[in-house]
């Protein structure tokens, strides 16, 4: 299917590529106008409450200074506000790690909050993932909803498999209109819960109660979400399902709450979804473990149109990590196809990173990928704060370890974002590189580590 040209944006072209410098110099060189043709990188430190925009050789260009850790994304927008998700500190959902969150906001080029919007009460909260939506200037967040014991078993679930916190932690979208600071649209996982007694396969519409469920109050933990304006449609990765769940967001919130209505007629059932097909019964090949970043390739790019996953892996299952780019088995009015006995294809990746020896790359939790215009890869190692670029034979062209004031690496990043010369968004901005980036040091007993997060 032919993507409409800025339709929708990938992670790092979600709200445009950066106008950098065209020279470097050492320390603290001269202001770099509008026109560079050097490409720059933004990313925030989980154990920093800073986000930082560097060259590609280590350069400081920029420091947004914020009250609060990040909770987790950060994105440069057209207008040259940074958006990021940021960790509160009274979020009720916090008992376990990677509940930061709590609340979406904007900056100014001087760290000045212009918008701020929370999302904490035992109703529900952000965790994350934001994604600001061209067109309409709306920002998407996941949040989670409490959901009480008596309700899951209501629903479907084993009552022997709860948590013992006796509850349950469930995902929903939210779309909030900044202008206005109210949500404007809703969708929720559990309106679309299999009915007790129903086949799982029967029903690939539909999320199974039953799935994934560990002792984790935390059930389906979705990590990303992304907007293509072009279908109308909304991704959300979910962690524990090891797949990506396809909504329509032609519904309104209360379509979405229900099985009618919407472009495709279906309500807020899901459209499509990758990765696992045992979480619908099938008993098929898992192609994804515990992925993040899942998102729509933009129009432009090599692979418009297609998705590209990190695929984290599973320290028992599938102890490696890779990126995969996939082709959509999408129709023209926008619905997928499906085979009953297959399920949703595709059957493997077009494309496909993976490391020499395979084994020498893991990245558990966090990370992501970003298709960049000359058709190689930028990817993320969030577990060690290590950002690579691939060309499309799998051959590494750049790396970079985020490294602090003693010289220390392994700083956790949920996800970097390259922008190329010509965004917007920095054209009003003079830039200097301001000498190597080193960030604050945190003492290793203080960061998050795999056994802490």
């Amino acid at each position: 299917m032919e993507i409409p040209e800025r339709s929708f944006e990938t992670p790092a072209a979600r709200v445009g590529a950066a106008i950098l410098l065209a020279a470097l110099t050492g320390c603290g060189g001269s202001p770099v106008a509008a026109g560079s043709t050097v490409p720059a990188i933004l990313f925030s430190p989980i154990a920093s409450t800073s986000a930082f925009l560097m060259t590609l050789d280590g350069q400081e260009l920029h420091e947004w200074k914020t009250d609060y850790a990040p909770g987790y994304s950060v994105y440069l927008l057209p207008n040259g506000n940074l958006l990021r998700a940021t960790s509160i500190p009274d979020r009720p959902f916090s008992t376990v790690q990677g509940s930061n969150g709590g609340r979406a906001e904007m900056l100014d080029w001087n760290s000045q909050v212009v918008w701020c919007f929370d999302y904490a009460t035992t109703a529900g909260q952000q965790h994350h993932d934001v994604f600001w939506m061209p067109g309409s200037g709306h920002v998407l967040m996941i949040a989670w909803e409490r959901r009480t014991a008596a309700e899951a078993v209501a629903a479907g679930r084993d009552a022997q498999t709860l948590p013992s916190e006796g509850e349950l932690w469930v995902d929903k979208v939210v779309e909030v209109d900044p202008v206005s600071s109210q949500v404007v649209w809703e969708w929720r996982t559990w309106d679309h819960l299999l009915p007790p007694g129903a086949v799982a396969s029967e029903h690939p519409e539909l999320v199974d109660p039953g799935f994934a469920a560990t002792p984790s109050v935390d059930w389906t933990h979705a990590n990303a979400v992304f907007y293509n304006a072009a279908l109308d449609q909304v991704l959300l990765s979910v962690r524990n399902f090891s797949e990506f769940w396809i909504i329509d967001h032609s519904t309104t919130t209360a379509q979405a709450a229900g099985h009618t209505g919407g472009k495709l007629g279906r309500g807020g059932d899901l459209l499509y979804r990758y990765g696992n097909p045992r979480a619908y019964g099938l008993d098929v090949t898992q192609q994804l473990y515990g992925q993040h970043n899942a998102q729509w390739i933009a129009s432009g790019l090599p692979g418009a149109g297609h998705f590209l996953v990190f695929n984290n892996g599973d320290a028992k299952a599938r102890p490696y990590s890779t990126v995969v780019e996939l082709v959509p088995p999408v129709r023209d009015d926008g619905s997928y196809v499906y085979d009953p006995a297959t399920g949703y294809g595709p059957a493997g990746p077009v494309w496909q990173y993976t490391a020499t020896p395979r084994e020498s790359f893991f990245a558990p939790i966090i990370s992501g990928a970003q298709r960049l215009a000359s058709g190689n890869t930028l990817v993320t190692s969030g577990p060690t704060g290590h950002f690579f670029e691939v060309t499309s034979d799998g051959q590494t062209v750049w790396s970079y370890d985020v490294t602090d004031t003693a010289g220390a690496t392994g700083y956790m990043v949920f996800r970097a974002v390259r922008y190329e010369p010509g965004f917007e968004g920095l054209s009003q901005n003079l830039l200097a590189p301001e000498g190597l980036l080193r960030i604050p040091a945190v003492t290793t007993g203080a960061r998050p580590t795999l056994s802490r997060y």
